[in-house]
């Protein structure tokens, strides 16, 4: 796109609505081709903005990645939140409605999360804000685990609890691709499923 035609377009969206189009296209170039062959020229062509946009809003690539996983983050957490808040007070009932939201919103975030994996183990220090995600739930869901546990209804450290629930999600959603075969868990049955071998264990009585 040329110059001219990028500043047309954008005269024709809101700051919001350009911010929202150099996300999308970060993030897809981010998942495609990872941190390092991401080029913030490749994400302006892709946003239809000038590159000069991108370092005026960001500064640099590093901040732009970060902006954009920080705002993909900060909108599941958002949803998290909205579904504790909504929660029934009946454990089987509560318990499914967190792991659906649990699974859709991992599904969302698999592409973030997958090469946030690849940087992690190439950079440990690296800043990775998709991983807030994960850690915002497992402290929403150890709350969860701990008001029910104070009640009577469960046993067990709450943490351990709230780890090994989202673990079996985490697990589900990220390992579906090394996994996959005919008879592979649908997405639509994996919340009754999990919460029934959470809630019952898997052992024959």
């Amino acid at each position: 796109m040329s110059g001219l035609a990028q500043q047309r377009e954008l005269t024709r969206t809101t700051p919001e609505e350009t911010r929202a189009r150099i996300f999308a296209a970060a993030r897809e170039v981010y998942s495609l081709k990872g941190p390092q062959s991401t080029t913030t020229r490749e994400i302006a062509e892709r946003a239809g903005v000038n590159e000069a946009t991108l370092f005026r809003h960001f500064g640099n690539k590093t901040a732009l990645l970060d902006a954009m996983k920080e705002h993909y983050c900060t909108l599941k957490v958002a949803a998290m939140q909205a579904v504790r808040e909504r929660l029934s007070g009946r454990l089987e009932d509560d318990l499914r409605a967190i792991a659906r939201v649990a699974i859709e919103s991992l599904l969302e975030s698999r592409d973030l999360i997958r090469v946030s994996l690849l940087e992690d183990a190439s950079d440990p220090t690296a800043a990775s804000p998709p991983w807030r995600m994960p850690i915002a739930a497992r402290g929403m869901l150890q709350d969860f685990m701990a008001e029910r546990v104070a009640r009577g209804e469960l046993q067990g450290d709450p943490g351990v609890l709230a780890r090994f629930f989202m673990g079996m999600f985490f697990a589900y959603v990220i390992g579906q691709r090394v996994w996959t075969n005919p008879t592979a868990l649908e997405i639509e049955k994996a919340p009754d499923v999990f919460v029934d071998m959470f809630l019952n264990g898997v052992r024959k009585k």
